[in-house]
């Protein structure tokens, strides 16, 4: 009994001693975490608080959302298994609790990602968790072990819940991780000091924030980043992000949660540094451009910066300057101070990526002297050639003269190799912002977006995302919606049908709001990742069609409604005529503003225009007869009507080529005659008649595209596309003989040269072809035809920048995307089909079939889901007008019961 109490006490006093020399001499070499994470690592988390973070972060609204994704839901069901086999009670929290643990992400493959899970103990104790639960999965799994380095790996399997994960441990640290070769690398950074540790490399985070504090803390590199961007993108050489990378910048971010948000705050370092000496200006820039971002914005980067151009100074960049270009710009630009009058706010806008379209970009220069520097730059792109025809470089759109500059890159020879993707330049003056975008079809529709209030500015819901934008000297906004579709394109396969198997799931969170300002000696770094419960996710049937509208005719209604605008307070009025050709203007309430009796139908668009050059809005339309022109009180204009050498009428349009108003007339005829008249209705030389030798498949059009000039186009049925300059002479190559009948719209993709500008069509055979200005064919594609009866259409929608393809058979309807995919088929048995298409945003579709037959009209979603289950009666195309605002459309539409409006909530 003696022996036995004297060895008990030996072992005792060796325990305490073993515990007494660890506390003493070995925990002060205790290793932290990162210091086996290689500096490959994309990120680090790092935290003391484990479960903490777990719960909250699995508490919160928006895990409801993406809790359905595979690696989300298996992690929260792994981590309840490693709970029950540590036998539940909070042992899994007392053991993790007070020990520093790291989680960092790795490249592990092609488009592979894995973690690794470094945990620091304070004592040897804690390692008792990993042998309790290798005693549980022996009862149900297997254990293997091998030397690595000295080292042992163990490797647990479970039966039942399928769970491989290896692990071992390094002194004080327990390396996991469900890829092997990560511990194998963590041991490799134990024991060579040579190899690069994510601590010593980033060494300026570990001395701003030591510890990490409260959640944790997300350590984060410029080549991290750029390594998951890599990891997704098909692409792993993308010029942007090669150049982010070169440029060392890390940050240490604080994790929190909101009701409806994520947000991490902290500190930016540039090369190590967290003051590079860049000064931001008080006064904000989303103040001065707020009512000119479009709502079609993907992402939105904003500098106000003292010096606009130090920002990108001594940054690496693979751009290639090209030293003459850089040469005009020193002679023709800086030496005449146009450099000096840029405020220093900026903004570079990616707007929705189109499918099959070049990405549009758009650059804002905030300038204290906007005429001085807008004739600077018409003069630069000018260059030496002063007697150049200016008509070439120069378009009028919606009021606005745009120019255009040849120059190659030349937002990015003037902002060191930054803004990049303008090929050619298109710029233009709203009050004193100079607008610069890539393509003249990206500042149309920026112009239009700008013209009908479909900006940030307007809604309130895009303005309130920015509270802060006007306390940073960067601001930064990805706007999900409307980046989704660079998402897809630029994704690796792998991953782009991961994107689109949890598009909803994904989509929840909308918006991504980054800005960083100076304060001190440290560049503060905000970001907010904004989540909206359900959000694209109503179900079809909660979408509900409301009529408010209803006006009765005496006499069935034939034509419209055609939309226009009142000029004294900018409503929308409609011009719509009856069976007896009364024509009739009324008011969005369908209130009668005047009637008037016509000598027949309308055939031709209505359009308006300043006839007397003083802001006041008159109409001009055909019958077969006559051309008409009145007032919006129904009285006549000066010389009207008019009628057309004894020709019946079938077209008519509406020119203002410099945008001053001085209008040509350019209308078609049933013998195949282009005339052109001033307007007065009188023909103009070159014009008395043009014939074309067919009817016409499509109204003629007069299109300017900067950098080419003036091309009058019209297509024939009978397989002819005509290019005329403005004097009705034909231009080289035209015309273009398709051989196919034509009897469809067509779009033209505005390029900068005649080369590469595109016009594209479909024959009635359902034939894609596509003829550049030089009147080459440059491109056919046979649709699917399913029998000889089918018909083919292009359709575009409203504002001419989207179009579908449309395939009519006897018994469906299949709509396709410009890239010819299915977008939906439906069973549709009717002969007199019309199809119009609808776009307000890269969610926001509607595509409208009009059964001439039954007097039916059916909206659908670019799903197929049906908008309207009870169809809206009518017979003609419809009008449609959306309120941002309110996510609502109105929807305006004749019947044999007369003029109505309905309301349709998105």
């Amino acid at each position: 009994m003696k022996n036995r109490i004297i060895i008990l006490s030996v072992l005792v006093c060796l325990g305490i001693g073993v515990i007494f020399i660890w506390k003493i001499f070995l925990q002060n070499t205790n290793r932290n975490a990162v210091d086996v994470i290689s500096s490959e690592a994309l990120f680090v988390f790092e935290t003391t608080e484990p479960v903490l973070a777990w719960n909250q972060l699995v508490s919160q609204p928006f895990w409801k959302s993406i809790s359905g994704i595979p690696a989300l839901k298996n992690a929260e069901y792994n981590l309840l298994v490693l709970d029950s086999l540590a036998g539940k009670s909070g042992v899994l929290q007392k053991n993790l609790k007070g020990n520093q643990l790291a989680v960092s992400l790795h490249l592990t493959g092609k488009e592979e990602f894995d973690f690794l899970f470094v945990l620091a103990y304070q004592n040897p104790e804690g390692f008792s968790l990993m042998e309790d639960l290798e005693k549980k999965i022996l009862a149900n799994g297997t254990i293997s072990s091998r030397n690595y380095s000295g080292i042992n790996i163990r490797e647990l399997k479970t039966k039942t819940e399928g769970i491989t994960l290896a692990y071992a441990q390094i002194d004080n640290l327990l390396a996991v991780s469900f890829t092997s070769f990560l511990i194998e690398d963590a041991i490799r950074h134990s024991q060579n000091d040579a190899l690069s540790v994510f601590g010593g490399f980033y060494s300026e985070l570990f001395k701003d924030i030591p510890k990490s504090k409260d959640l944790g803390i997300l350590r984060v590199g410029s080549s991290g980043i750029a390594g998951i961007i890599n990891g997704i993108a098909k692409n792993n050489n993308l010029p942007s992000i090669r150049n982010f990378a070169k440029n060392k910048m890390s940050a240490n971010l604080h994790l929190k949660f909101s009701a409806d948000s994520i947000f991490f705050d902290g500190a930016l370092f540039f090369e190590g540094k967290g003051n590079v000496g860049i000064k931001h200006l008080g006064s904000p820039a989303f103040v001065y451009f707020r009512d000119l971002v479009p709502n079609r914005t993907a992402t939105y980067f904003q500098y106000q910066l003292e010096d606009p151009f130090q920002l990108f100074s001594g940054m690496d960049s693979d751009f290639s300057s090209n030293s003459l270009v850089m040469g005009d710009i020193e002679t023709g630009l800086v030496q005449k101070g146009f450099t000096k009058y840029l405020t220093g706010h900026m903004a570079f806008l990616n707007l929705e990526k189109l499918p099959k379209e070049p990405q549009d970009k758009i650059l804002l220069l905030k300038t204290e002297n906007p005429n001085v520097q807008f004739e600077l730059l018409k003069k630069f792109g000018l260059g030496e050639n002063q007697e150049i025809d200016v008509s070439r470089l120069m378009d009028f759109y919606q009021g606005k003269e745009i120019f255009m500059l040849s120059s190659d890159e030349f937002p990015a020879h003037l902002f060191n190799g930054n803004f990049m993707g303008f090929g050619d330049s298109y710029f233009t003056l709203v009050d004193d912002v100079i607008i610069i975008a890539n393509s003249s079809k990206a500042i149309k529709l920026f112009i239009d977006d700008w013209k009908r209030g479909r900006t940030w500015g307007q809604f309130k819901q895009q303005n309130s995302i920015l509270p802060f934008a006007s306390q940073s000297g960067f601001n930064m906004v990805l706007d999900t919606q409307n980046f989704w579709n660079n998402l897809m394109e630029t994704s690796a396969p792998g991953w782009k049908s991961f994107f689109q198997r949890y598009e909803s799931e994904f989509k929840t969170f909308d918006k991504m709001v980054l800005n960083a300002r100076q304060s001190g000696n440290k560049t503060q770094l905000h970001i907010g990742i904004s989540h909206h419960q359900g959000l694209n996710t109503t179900p079809k049937e909660g979408v509900s069609l409301t009529e408010n509208v209803s006006i009765p005719f005496p006499n069935r209604l034939v034509y419209g409604p055609v939309s226009i605008q009142n000029f004294i307070d900018n409503s929308v009025e409609f011009v719509i005529q009856d069976e007896l050709n009364r024509l009739y203007l009324l008011t969005n309430d369908g209130e009668e503003i005047f009637s008037t009796e016509l000598d027949g139908p309308i055939v031709s668009d209505v359009f308006q225009f300043d006839f007397y050059k003083n802001g006041k809005l008159q109409l001009i339309f055909a019958t077969k007869e006559m051309i008409y022109g009145m007032d919006r009180t129904g009285n006549a204009l000066p010389e009207y009507p008019v009628e057309l050498a004894n020709e019946s009428i079938t077209e008519l349009n509406l020119l203002d080529y410099e945008g001053d108003r001085n209008y040509r007339i350019f209308a078609g005829t049933q013998k195949g005659n282009l005339y052109l008249l001033d307007k007065y209705g009188l023909v103009l030389e070159g014009w008395d008649p043009k014939s074309i030798g067919s009817t016409f498949a499509i109204k003629p059009a007069h299109h300017r595209v900067a950098g080419i000039g003036d091309r009058m186009v019209a297509l024939g049925t009978n397989g002819n596309i005509h290019f005329f300059n403005r004097r009705g002479q034909p231009e080289p190559g035209s015309p273009v003989q398709i051989k196919g009948e034509l009897g469809s719209e067509y779009v033209l993709l505005e390029r900068g040269t005649a080369k590469e500008t595109q016009l594209i069509t479909v024959t009635k055979g359902g034939e894609v072809v596509m003829v550049n200005l030089l009147g080459e064919v440059t491109f056919r594609n046979q649709l699917l035809r399913p029998d000889r009866e089918s018909r083919f259409y292009l359709v575009k929608d409203q504002k001419e920048g989207r179009y579908l393809f449309v395939i009519h058979e006897y018994n469906k309807v299949t709509v396709l995307d410009s890239d010819f995919k299915e977008v939906f088929s439906k069973p549709i048995m009717s002969e007199g089909l019309k199809f119009q298409y609808f776009s307000f945003g890269s969610t926001k579709n509607i595509f409208v079939v009009v059964d001439q037959t039954q007097d039916f009209v059916f909206l659908y979603d670019m799903d197929g889901e049906l908008l309207n289950p009870i169809p809206i009666s009518g017979s003609n195309k419809v009008e449609i007008e959306y309120t941002e605002s309110k996510n609502e459309c109105t929807i305006y539409a004749i019947g044999p019961k007369g003029f109505s409006a309905y309301k349709l909530s998105l």
